[in-house]
């Protein structure tokens, strides 16, 4: 057939030829990206509800559980060997003590003299001054600079001089490796003849009582000035005459006497406090 393109009709057929065309060509390339796209969005959706609602469950799960408490350990206890200060009961109970120690019986005179329980001074014997522990107590001493012990016996008082506990003799500052230094840190426990740990016998107590030395001077008149002070204030004032190293003769000045350790210690607690200008440490011994 003819095209005449001055004819309306033809080109009224023309076109519609030309858009079946269009459709026929274009239908199954149109057609099949539609479906899977939409299968695949289907898919989708499908999927998210179902993760949505598992991650709801799970946060819910999490919410509602009970949390659990943080397992916090105990602090490790002290052991009573890291205290300083003097066990507060000496009459059946183990004593035990920590502080400076020192030793005597070398060049200093002691050798040969008479201690405080009457016996000779032999600075080759395992013994020790102490303050206030009965005579005959034995005690267990630990360097805690060098991880020495000694076992000695007590057969003296001291030592006199502040912040020391005990003086060993010098057969005991060898054996606890203090002997060249002089001092050393040292903890003291009382202990049976076997070494074991023991309390101080009661009745070793009995007939001893405590008392506070404030000073040991040399000086008469100081002497003399501090012991009116001391009557007036506490009490009645013991002199007890003893020989400093060189051989000077001083007088310790003491004052009180007491059954009671507690007594004694509120005693020398009250004495520091009155003359604590003077800078005077006094300190609870025996009587002997």
């Amino acid at each position: 057939m003819d095209f005449n393109v001055l004819s309306t009709q033809n080109w009224s057929r023309a076109f519609s030829v030309w858009i079946e065309d269009i459709q026929v060509v274009c239908h199954p390339v149109v057609t099949a990206p539609f479906v899977i796209r939409y299968n695949l969005l289907r898919r989708a959706r499908e999927l998210s509800r179902t993760t949505a609602l598992g991650v709801v469950m799970l946060f819910a799960l999490h919410c509602t559980r009970p949390q659990a408490t943080p397992v916090v350990p105990a602090p490790e206890p002290v052991a009573p060997e890291a205290h300083d200060t003097p066990n507060d009961r000496l009459d059946g109970h183990v004593y035990t003590e920590s502080g400076q120690a020192s030793w005597y019986g070398g060049d200093d005179g002691f050798a040969g003299r008479t201690t405080a329980n009457g016996e000779l001074f032999d600075p080759l014997e395992l013994t020790c001054a102490h303050r206030t522990l009965p005579f005959g107590t034995i005690i267990e001493v630990k360097n805690l600079e060098t991880g020495k012990k000694a076992i000695v016996r007590v057969n003296d008082r001291g030592p006199f001089i502040r912040g020391r506990v005990l003086d060993v003799s010098e057969k005991a500052a060898k054996a606890l490796g203090m002997h060249g230094n002089g001092t050393a840190r040292i903890r003291l426990h009382t202990v049976d003849a076997k070494g074991h740990p023991a309390p101080v016998d009661p009745a070793a107590s009995q007939g001893d009582p405590y008392t506070i030395q404030v000073a040991a001077l040399a000086d008469p008149a100081n002497i003399a000035r501090l012991s009116k002070e001391l009557r007036a204030t506490i009490g009645v004032v013991n002199l007890q005459e003893a020989h400093a190293k060189g051989g000077a003769t001083i007088q310790r000045v003491r004052v009180g006497s007491y059954t009671k350790l507690d007594d004694a210690r509120k005693a020398a607690e009250t004495i520091a406090k009155l003359f604590k200008d003077r800078g005077l440490e006094p300190f609870i011994t025996r009587e002997e």
